[in-house]
């Protein structure tokens, strides 16, 4: 039986302490004032038009991908001592993204995790802390075509999706081969993804699942070790009607994802764990109108993602502190924004959508770790991004529950509709 904790919507006075939400302009970077105490921080371009942050690290390293001058896109690391560099790609290949970044501090020091290629030709990479780049020899499940990385830890595991019309989750090492955590689930699943793992080795693991009768398939999420094997999360209340996709994991074994949608409830973000079970979190609006998921968790259970603010109809990036509040972290840009990243110290990664309809990789962070610090300055910044616009081309994939299957899967959609803009 798994306990289950709703907490409704909490009503947040947010002071704007007379803070005018103009940008700051610091040294060129466009700063605004956003949700409890948080500063947005606009990373810019690496000279075209759209970029997107993908990850971030304790040390506020941010990683993702970015259009260059000249139409190309190619995998970025930035700091606020460097700001936004070229990670470049694989000799020969016209494009890369980056997806995950290690802490400094570990063995791997500051590696960074991404794909190399041409659409969907791709190549499993690694950058190191100088931004060298190595392709990781990670084969293809059998009649897949595409590999997708996620995640990786300092010990060597990778984990991940390959494509091909269906997706399998899988997890990789040098010292331990590939092993497809879709098709070892016992029972069978002819569809899954591998979102992240921590540095122990767990993993969280979603995959289809065909017990639900009102809309099969459903999806199901799982927690598995190389050592005990899958352990099943369940669904709120047992309800075996309900999907449940995991998309983020913390150090402690917390979940962050979503459930549903049902016949009265909407998708819904939620925490949780083996202690507590499922909690779902606020969101904006109640009932079949909710819709909301949770990207990504930090140790002391703040989880980070988006939700449909009902005023704007804007799927917008929100945060949900350690006891379930919801926080719009942007609170007065009606345009559609998404948070996918937070570090140990509580700065958030993601992107928001300009006034010129495209997306910037943004962060938001305490506006103590800004003040007096000097940003680089980004090779492409626009600083109106409060304006009201018509949405981008990639707001509908922030809209559509097939495409928050996984981490990957929003970056693909996203980076397809970049594409046909």
């Amino acid at each position: 039986m798994h306990r289950l904790a709703i907490i409704p919507l909490v009503a947040l006075l947010i002071c704007s302490c007379n803070t005018s939400d103009a940008a700051l302009g610091i040294d060129g970077v466009s700063e605004k004032k956003a949700a409890g105490g948080l500063t947005r921080v606009d990373l810019g371009t690496l000279g075209g038009a759209s970029s997107y942050a993908a990850g971030i690290n304790s040390s506020g390293t941010v990683v993702g991908w970015s259009e260059t001058s000249a139409g190309t896109t190619h995998a970025f690391r930035w700091s606020v001592a460097a700001g936004m560099v070229d990670l470049g790609t694989l000799p020969g290949d016209a494009m890369s993204r980056a997806v995950a970044v290690l802490d400094e501090g570990t063995q791997s020091g500051g590696q960074i995790l991404g794909v190399s290629g041409d659409n969907d030709r791709w190549t499993p990479v690694v950058w190191s802390a100088s931004g060298s780049i190595s392709a990781l020899p990670i084969p293809l499940i059998q009649n897949l075509t595409t590999p997708l990385p996620t995640d990786f830890n300092a010990r060597g595991d990778v984990v991940g999706s390959d494509a091909g019309g269906l997706r399998h989750g899988w997890i990789w090492s040098e010292s331990n081969g590939k092993y497809d955590l879709t098709a070892n689930l016992q029972g069978g699943s002819y569809e899954g993804l591998a979102n992240a793992v921590t540095a122990s080795g767990l993993v969280v693991v979603t995959t289809t699942d065909n017990t639900c009768k009102r809309a099969p398939p459903c999806w199901r999420t799982y927690l598995w070790t190389q050592t005990t094997g899958y352990h099943p999360l369940g669904t709120p209340a047992d309800d075996p009607e309900a999907s449940v996709a995991g998309l983020g994991l913390n150090e402690t074994g917390t979940v962050a994802g979503w459930v549903g949608p049902g016949a009265t409830v909407g998708t819904i973000p939620y925490r949780w764990s083996a202690v507590t079970g499922f909690t779902l979190l606020a969101s904006y609006s109640t009932g079949s109108s909710a819709y909301g998921y949770a990207t990504a968790v930090n140790a002391n259970g703040t989880v980070v993602g988006a939700d449909r603010e009902p005023t704007s109809g804007s799927i917008v990036a929100s945060t949900w502190l350690p006891n379930g509040a919801i926080v719009r972290l942007s609170p007065e840009d009606p345009n559609p924004s998404v948070a996918v990243a937070i570090s140990s110290t509580g700065k958030i990664a993601g992107w928001a959508a300009m006034s010129n309809g495209v997306n910037h990789a943004v962060i938001w962070q305490p506006s103590s770790q800004t003040s007096g610090v000097a940003l680089r300055p980004s090779a492409s910044v626009n600083t109106d991004a409060y304006t009201p616009r018509a949405s981008t081309a990639s707001a509908k994939c922030l809209a559509d529950p097939r495409s928050i299957s996984s981490r990957q899967a929003l970056f693909s959609c996203v980076i397809d509709a970049d594409r046909k803009r």
